[in-house]
C-alpha cells in the first residue's frame, strides 16, 4: 500500500505505480464465496477490502505492490 492517491475512471490494466500486473477489483463487505469468487479470488482477479465500508474507498488494487487506486469522482 502507498500513501500516495492515484484515482482513475476506469480499472487499469497495469499499475500506474509499478507497471505490474494484475490490477484486482476491491470488493468489500463480507464475504460469501460461490466457487467462481474462490477462483477469482486465487486468480488475483478480486481482493477482499474489508466489512467497514465508507464513502471514500479505493475500487482497485495492484496485486504486485500493494498500490490502491480509487475511481475518479465527478
Amino acid at each position: 500500500m502507498s500513501d500516495e492517491r492515484l484515482e482513475r475512471p476506469r480499472k487499469p490494466i497495469r499499475c500506474p505505480k509499478c507497471n505490474s500486473r494484475p490490477v484486482a477489483r476491491i470488493v468489500y463487505g463480507l464475504p460469501y464465496f460461490n466457487e467462481q469468487e474462490a477462483a477469482e479470488v486465487d486468480a488475483e482477479k478480486i481482493v477482499l477490502g474489508g466489512c467497514i465500508i465508507t464513502d471514500d474507498d479505493p475500487a482497485w488494487q495492484c496485486v504486485a505492490c500493494g498500490q490502491e487506486i480509487y475511481r475518479t469522482r465527478k
